[in-house]
């Protein structure tokens, strides 16, 4: 797809297109193997600064692929996730430093470090500068109520435990966007209470989130979202 060349400064002081969105997909399609199906198909999407968006769908139809995608973990066949108008590709530290990505599952976790060393870790994967991780990662352990769990490694840890520190490291940096995938997995509702909270801090810094989950599960939350979709065969649908 061609991309104008005219920019502007945009309000997360990077450079960005003058028609771009905090988040777009444009036309974009991804299929596992020529054969197959294709997973998405020219799928187009964008996130507005300030607001909360919901994909839902059955369990296959493509969600978190279109997050990994949004994320800039792997590559579109066709199309562009852009930020601000820069895709992952053409400047990955800028892309990286403002989308974080709260995959499903207990993925990205290291078993046999402490909740402190997770988030360090993570902090420094996310390119946060070094003088400001130490401060970042005591006020995130406070904020998510990690303080009992501070010094305890990550596998003598329940899943909702675990549940808890991934989101804590989805907010760890501040970042603009944020992708969830079925963040409620494992969580009580002390931590669900506390994802509320952080939510609420995203968006009141105007920022943008993506959340995906199954198919209805929207009705069921205390959030309002601003759009809804379900993804079905590869496209996005109203909801």
């Amino acid at each position: 797809m061609t991309v104008e060349t005219l920019e502007v400064s945009s309000p997360s002081a990077g450079i960005a297109r003058a028609d771009a969105f905090p988040l777009a997909l444009r036309d974009v399609e991804k299929r596992w193997g020529k054969a197959q199906p294709p997973v998405l198909e020219g799928v187009n999407l964008t996130l507005e600064l300030g607001t909360r968006t919901w994909i839902g769908g059955r369990n296959g139809a493509g969600k978190t692929t279109l997050l990994r995608i949004a994320a800039g973990l792997i590559d579109p066949d066709h199309g562009r996730a852009q930020v601000w108008g820069r895709t992952a590709n053409e400047n990955r530290t800028r892309y990286q430093r403002l989308v974080s990505f709260q995959p499903a599952g207990d993925r990205g976790l290291y078993a046999r470090l402490t909740v402190r060393r997770q988030l360090q870790f993570w902090a420094r994967i996310a390119m946060m500068t070094p003088a400001r991780v130490r401060p970042k990662v005591e006020e995130t352990i406070d904020a998510f109520e990690l303080r009992e769990l501070a010094d305890r490694r990550v596998d003598r840890m329940s899943m909702g435990q675990r549940q808890r520190l991934r989101i804590a490291m989805t907010f760890l940096t501040e970042p603009e966007i944020v992708l969830m995938d079925e963040p409620l997995t494992s969580l009580d509702d002390e931590g669900a209470a506390i994802l509320d909270l952080a939510i609420e801090g995203l968006i009141a810094r105007h920022g943008a989130l993506l959340w995906c989950s199954p198919t209805g599960e929207h009705e069921q939350l205390e959030h309002r979202f601003d759009a809804c979709w379900v993804l079905e065969q590869g496209r996005l649908v109203p909801a």
